[in-house]
Protein backbone atom coordinates (compact mmCIF):
# COMPACT_ATOMS: atom_id res chain seq x y z
CA UNK A 1 0.00 0.00 0.00
CA UNK A 2 2.93 2.37 0.69
CA UNK A 3 1.18 4.11 3.60
CA UNK A 4 3.60 5.98 5.89
CA UNK A 5 3.01 8.07 9.02
CA UNK A 6 5.00 11.28 9.56
CA UNK A 7 5.14 12.40 13.17
CA UNK A 8 5.38 16.02 14.26
CA UNK A 9 6.53 17.15 17.71
CA UNK A 10 2.91 17.58 18.80
CA UNK A 11 2.20 13.88 18.13
CA UNK A 12 4.70 12.82 20.80
CA UNK A 13 3.50 15.52 23.19
CA UNK A 14 -0.09 14.31 22.77
CA UNK A 15 0.87 10.73 23.66
CA UNK A 16 1.34 9.02 20.29
CA UNK A 17 2.79 5.53 20.76
CA UNK A 18 4.60 4.36 17.63
CA UNK A 19 4.50 0.75 18.84
CA UNK A 20 0.69 0.73 18.60
CA UNK A 21 0.69 1.35 14.84
CA UNK A 22 1.53 -1.17 12.14
CA UNK A 23 2.88 1.09 9.39
CA UNK A 24 6.14 2.72 8.37
CA UNK A 25 6.67 5.71 10.65
CA UNK A 26 9.09 8.61 10.22
CA UNK A 27 10.15 11.79 11.90
CA UNK A 28 13.00 14.25 11.37
CA UNK A 29 15.98 15.04 13.66
CA UNK A 30 14.65 18.55 14.36
CA UNK A 31 11.55 17.04 16.02
CA UNK A 32 13.78 15.30 18.55
CA UNK A 33 15.56 18.59 19.23
CA UNK A 34 12.22 20.27 20.05
CA UNK A 35 11.45 17.73 22.79
CA UNK A 36 12.83 18.30 26.27
CA UNK A 37 15.55 15.77 27.18
CA UNK A 38 14.20 13.49 29.88
CA UNK A 39 10.56 14.39 29.27
CA UNK A 40 7.96 11.72 28.51
CA UNK A 41 7.46 12.82 24.86
CA UNK A 42 11.23 12.52 24.23
CA UNK A 43 11.26 9.10 25.92
CA UNK A 44 8.41 8.00 23.62
CA UNK A 45 10.37 9.10 20.56
CA UNK A 46 13.67 7.54 21.72
CA UNK A 47 11.96 4.25 22.60
CA UNK A 48 10.32 4.09 19.17
CA UNK A 49 13.72 4.70 17.56
CA UNK A 50 15.43 2.03 19.68
CA UNK A 51 12.74 -0.54 18.93
CA UNK A 52 12.90 0.40 15.24
CA UNK A 53 9.19 1.24 15.12
CA UNK A 54 10.19 4.73 14.00
CA UNK A 55 12.81 5.94 11.54
CA UNK A 56 14.51 9.31 11.64
CA UNK A 57 15.28 10.78 8.23
CA UNK A 58 16.34 14.21 6.94
CA UNK A 59 14.67 15.39 3.72
CA UNK A 60 16.52 16.28 0.54
CA UNK A 61 17.14 20.05 0.34
CA UNK A 62 15.04 20.69 -2.77
CA UNK A 63 11.91 19.54 -0.94
CA UNK A 64 12.65 21.94 1.94
CA UNK A 65 12.86 24.75 -0.63
CA UNK A 66 9.48 23.68 -2.09
CA UNK A 67 7.93 23.77 1.40
CA UNK A 68 9.43 27.19 2.16
CA UNK A 69 8.19 28.64 -1.14
CA UNK A 70 4.68 27.33 -0.50
CA UNK A 71 4.79 28.62 3.10
CA UNK A 72 5.60 32.10 1.79
CA UNK A 73 2.71 31.88 -0.72
CA UNK A 74 0.27 30.97 2.08
CA UNK A 75 1.69 33.46 4.58
CA UNK A 76 2.64 30.63 6.97
CA UNK A 77 6.43 31.09 6.96
CA UNK A 78 6.59 32.81 10.36
CA UNK A 79 4.26 30.23 11.96
CA UNK A 80 6.41 27.19 11.08
CA UNK A 81 9.41 25.86 12.96
CA UNK A 82 12.45 24.31 11.33
CA UNK A 83 11.10 20.88 12.35
CA UNK A 84 7.71 21.62 10.75
CA UNK A 85 9.31 22.55 7.43
CA UNK A 86 11.58 19.49 7.45
CA UNK A 87 8.72 17.13 8.28
CA UNK A 88 6.57 18.49 5.46
CA UNK A 89 9.55 18.30 3.09
CA UNK A 90 10.02 14.66 4.06
CA UNK A 91 6.35 14.11 3.25
CA UNK A 92 6.87 15.56 -0.23
CA UNK A 93 9.96 13.41 -0.72
CA UNK A 94 8.21 10.20 0.32
CA UNK A 95 5.22 11.09 -1.87
CA UNK A 96 7.59 11.54 -4.83
CA UNK A 97 8.94 8.05 -4.04
CA UNK A 98 5.42 6.63 -4.49
CA UNK A 99 4.43 6.35 -0.83
CA UNK A 100 1.24 7.70 0.73
CA UNK A 101 2.29 9.92 3.66
CA UNK A 102 -0.04 11.02 6.44
CA UNK A 103 1.21 13.95 8.54
CA UNK A 104 0.19 13.56 12.20
CA UNK A 105 0.16 17.00 13.82
CA UNK A 106 -2.07 19.13 16.00
CA UNK A 107 -0.45 22.28 14.62
CA UNK A 108 -2.96 24.08 12.38
CA UNK A 109 -0.21 25.78 10.35
CA UNK A 110 1.38 22.39 9.62
CA UNK A 111 -2.02 21.01 8.59
CA UNK A 112 -2.72 24.09 6.45
CA UNK A 113 0.55 23.70 4.57
CA UNK A 114 0.23 19.90 4.31
CA UNK A 115 -3.17 20.38 2.71
CA UNK A 116 -1.79 22.85 0.16
CA UNK A 117 1.10 20.48 -0.62
CA UNK A 118 -1.30 17.62 -1.30
CA UNK A 119 -0.35 15.65 1.81
CA UNK A 120 -2.93 13.85 3.95
CA UNK A 121 -3.03 15.07 7.55
CA UNK A 122 -4.58 14.10 10.84
CA UNK A 123 -4.61 15.50 14.35
CA UNK A 124 -4.74 13.67 17.67
CA UNK A 125 -6.13 16.15 20.22
CA UNK A 126 -7.68 18.93 18.15
CA UNK A 127 -10.46 18.81 15.55
CA UNK A 128 -7.96 19.74 12.84
CA UNK A 129 -8.49 22.19 10.01
CA UNK A 130 -11.67 22.12 7.97
CA UNK A 131 -10.57 24.97 5.72
CA UNK A 132 -7.20 25.90 4.27
CA UNK A 133 -6.28 29.54 4.87
CA UNK A 134 -4.09 31.88 2.90
CA UNK A 135 -2.70 34.57 5.19
CA UNK A 136 -1.50 38.11 4.62
CA UNK A 137 0.81 40.01 6.94
CA UNK A 138 -0.44 43.50 7.76
CA UNK A 139 0.49 46.51 9.84
CA UNK A 140 -2.22 47.56 12.32
CA UNK A 141 -0.56 51.01 12.46
CA UNK A 142 -0.33 52.20 8.86
CA UNK A 143 -2.53 49.42 7.32
CA UNK A 144 0.07 48.28 4.77
CA UNK A 145 -0.04 44.62 3.75
CA UNK A 146 2.86 42.35 2.88
CA UNK A 147 2.91 39.02 1.06
CA UNK A 148 6.20 37.99 2.69
CA UNK A 149 7.49 38.16 6.27
CA UNK A 150 9.35 41.38 7.08
CA UNK A 151 12.67 41.53 8.94
CA UNK A 152 12.13 41.46 12.68
CA UNK A 153 8.37 41.19 12.22
CA UNK A 154 8.13 44.99 12.09
CA UNK A 155 6.58 47.30 9.52
CA UNK A 156 9.37 48.87 7.44
CA UNK A 157 7.27 52.06 7.12
CA UNK A 158 6.16 52.83 10.68
CA UNK A 159 7.91 50.23 12.86
CA UNK A 160 4.70 48.70 14.29
CA UNK A 161 4.70 44.96 15.05
CA UNK A 162 3.07 43.08 12.16
CA UNK A 163 0.09 40.72 12.47
CA UNK A 164 -1.55 38.10 10.22
CA UNK A 165 -5.11 37.72 8.98
CA UNK A 166 -6.71 35.27 6.55
CA UNK A 167 -7.46 36.56 3.07
CA UNK A 168 -8.71 33.36 1.38
CA UNK A 169 -10.33 30.20 2.68
CA UNK A 170 -10.83 26.91 0.84
CA UNK A 171 -12.10 23.56 2.07
CA UNK A 172 -9.30 21.32 3.35
CA UNK A 173 -8.86 18.37 1.01
CA UNK A 174 -6.29 16.20 2.79
CA UNK A 175 -7.96 16.00 6.20
CA UNK A 176 -8.51 12.46 7.46
CA UNK A 177 -11.89 12.33 9.11
CA UNK A 178 -13.62 9.52 10.99
CA UNK A 179 -17.05 10.82 9.95
CA UNK A 180 -16.18 10.21 6.29
CA UNK A 181 -15.33 6.57 7.00
CA UNK A 182 -11.66 7.08 6.23
CA UNK A 183 -9.66 3.83 6.12
CA UNK A 184 -6.92 3.96 8.69
CA UNK A 185 -8.78 6.25 11.08
CA UNK A 186 -9.61 4.29 14.18
CA UNK A 187 -9.68 5.64 17.71
CA UNK A 188 -6.98 8.05 18.79
CA UNK A 189 -4.31 6.56 16.57
CA UNK A 190 -4.05 7.35 12.86
CA UNK A 191 -3.99 3.80 11.55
Amino acid sequence: MGLVVLLDTSAFIMGYEAGDVDAEQYTVPAVREELWNGGLPRIRLDTALRTQKLRMLSPIGRYVIDVENTAVELGEMTALSHADKELLALGLQLKAEGKKPIVVSDDYSVQNLADRLGLRHRSLATPGIKRRFEWVVYCPGCRRTFRKPQPGGLCPTCGTELKRKPVRKKPAEGRMDASRGEPGYEGSQPL
